[in-house]
């Protein structure tokens, strides 16, 4: 199973996201409030979509590829999750054939976190799309354009974003780019912005 698709858009930078068949196969497990590690952040809440309720469960900042493994998605971005609780649906006891037992084991211990409140992928895929915004000159990053799914996301891989960084110049050319406050980019990941939009309801910018 391909977990990943990687490409590469007419600026020059590449990205990557998760595979449709990786997104079919990690619908058996749950999302949860304690996924997250520093610089990659997440905002969990509760909303109703076509009259149904549902959890949105957003990501955002610098998602380190798991065991540093070029086949697992990873780099600078984003998630927009759309999910739902299932009554007396909780954690899997059995890890899933395509699961490293190492994530495997990472996610059980996180779920220990969750105090049993999960969420699943909703049934009905709404449609997403979201912009990463650099918070310093208030430019869109990339965009990840329109999907039908439960699950968008997209990053940039690391590569790219060092030349991304290099191509927003310095505030002030006298001074080196790494002197703090001259940078034309947050110090961190998880300080852009994500201004995303389901089935073509604007959200509040986080």
């Amino acid at each position: 199973m391909h977990l990943t698709v990687a490409y590469q858009e007419p600026t020059g930078y590449k990205y990557v996201e998760t595979s449709p068949e990786l997104k079919e196969a990690a619908a058996a497990l749950p999302c949860f409030e304690a996924l997250h590690w520093p610089d990659y952040a997440t905002k969990v809440f509760d909303d109703t979509i076509d009259g149904k309720p549902v959890v949105i469960q957003l990501w955002k900042g610098w998602c380190e590829q798991f065991l540093s493994s070029p086949d697992f998605p990873g780099g600078i971005g984003g998630e927009v999750g759309i999910y739902e609780r299932v009554t007396g649906k909780g954690f899997p006891a059995e890890r899933p054939d395509w699961c490293p037992q190492a994530l495997w084991l990472f996610l059980q211990q996180k779920s220990k976190l969750a105090n049993s409140d999960f969420w699943w992928p909703v049934a009905d895929f709404p449609e997403v799309e979201w912009d990463f915004i650099n918070p310093v000159n208030n430019t869109v990053a990339f965009h990840a354009d329109l999907q039908k799914t439960y699950w968008r996301n997209k990053w940039m891989d690391n590569e790219s974003y060092d030349q991304y960084k290099k191509s927003q110049g310095k505030r002030w050319s006298w001074l080196p780019s790494w002197f703090p406050g001259n940078a034309q980019t947050p110090a961190l990941a998880v300080h852009y912005k994500l201004q995303y939009k389901i089935n073509g309801k604007t959200y509040p910018v986080w």
